[in-house]
Formats: structure tokens, C-alpha cells, sequence
């Protein structure tokens, strides 16, 4: 459905005529990972598990074990991590480039 909506977008703009159309495109599309965010989406799972664990803690956040990892986007254009826990708990990690780990946490 969002591809269909991009399509629409993009020939809408390119009907107008003006250069905008490749620009508006590039805009909507995820940035692509680099430094620490790109180590991290290739460790298997259960050395990510265990980063984003640590990360978890870092923040001040309880979590025992990170039990599952999946990829989500985190805030618009951006790639990250829902993690949850054994103890019920679920949180959303960035990965920054520089290895900085941005946390928000919710409980079930």
C-alpha cells in the first residue's frame, strides 16, 4: 500500500513538470545504515539479542533477556529494533552511527 501511495506521489509530481519529482522521492525513503548500525544488523540473532539488551539496561530499563528481535521503523525513515523481553516488556532501539543506542520502552 505505501509503494502504492509513493507511485501515485511520484507520478503526480512528475506531471507537473518540474524537477522535484526525483528529490521528493529520495526524501521518503529510509537512510541507509552506516557504522555501528550496520554492525548490528549483521550479528546473528543471539549476539543482537544481547546488544540490544545491554542497551536496554543502559537506559535505565529492566530487561532480564531480550527473548526476540525484530526489524521495525522506529520513527519515520528510520531502522531499528522492537525488542522484547522475558519480563514482558517491549522497547524500541535506534542504532546511531556512532554506536549510541536511543531507547524508548513501553510495558505490555
Amino acid at each position: 500500500m505505501r509503494t502504492m501511495i509513493m507511485i501515485v506521489a511520484a507520478l503526480g509530481l512528475a506531471s507537473c513538470g518540474g524537477n522535484d519529482a526525483p528529490t521528493a522521492a529520495a526524501n521518503n525513503q529510509a537512510m541507509p545504515e552506516t557504522g555501528a548500525a550496520a554492525q548490528v544488523a549483521q550479528l546473528d540473532e543471539a549476539q543482537r539479542n544481547g546488544v540490544l539488551e545491554r542497551a536496554i539496561r543502559a537506559s535505565g530499563a529492566a530487561c532480564p533477556v531480550v527473548s526476540e528481535s525484530v526489524r521495525t521503523e522506529v520513527r519515520k525513515g528510520v531502522m531499528g529494533w522492537k525488542a522484547q523481553c522475558d519480563n514482558d516488556s517491549a522497547h524500541l532501539i535506534e542504532i546511531t552511527s556512532d554506536g549510541t543506542g536511543r531507547v524508548t520502552s513501553r510495558r505490555d
